[in-house]
């Protein structure tokens, strides 16, 4: 790597996770590594963010997001709760996840993880919604 690829440009670390095969890093710092893992999520394709270091994935992590991925049916109905809330909210008619959203990706932290869905018409604003022990805590709107 020259000049500018050591300034600028990262090499990305791979490691093969025994639950999710070959995944990649998305940064690195020290010895602290952000992992991307693609999967197919309630019929979504999506980015899985989840911190580790260089050996791999966080043990506490890995338990969280294994436990959501595994739980599906219940995450879907949290974020349908949330969101129709968020609607209803807003004065506005909520129909189903499927009809006004696309699933972005989850970001997995310590105590719970993240869940990043996009709507599907204008103003295309992002509604991450929040979530410990599986069940929603809050929903932010990133516009």
């Amino acid at each position: 790597m020259g000049i500018f690829g050591n300034l600028f440009g990262r090499k990305k670390l791979k490691t093969t996770d025994s639950d999710f095969g070959v995944i990649e890093s998305f940064s690195t710092r020290g010895n602290d590594v952000g992992w991307l893992i693609n999967k197919i999520y309630l019929n979504s394709q999506i980015e899985i963010l989840i911190a580790g270091d260089k050996e791999g994935i966080a043990e506490n992590q890995k338990r969280i997001l294994l436990n959501a991925l595994n739980n599906e049916t219940e995450i879907k109905s949290e974020s349908e709760k949330a969101l129709k809330e968020q609607y209803s909210n807003a004065n506005m008619e909520f129909e189903s996840v499927e009809k006004h959203f696309d699933l972005k990706g989850i970001s997995v932290r310590n105590d719970g993880f993240e869940m990043a869905f996009q709507q599907r018409n204008e103003p295309y604003y992002f509604f991450n919604v929040h979530f410990e022990n599986n069940k929603q805590v809050g929903v932010s709107i990133d516009g």
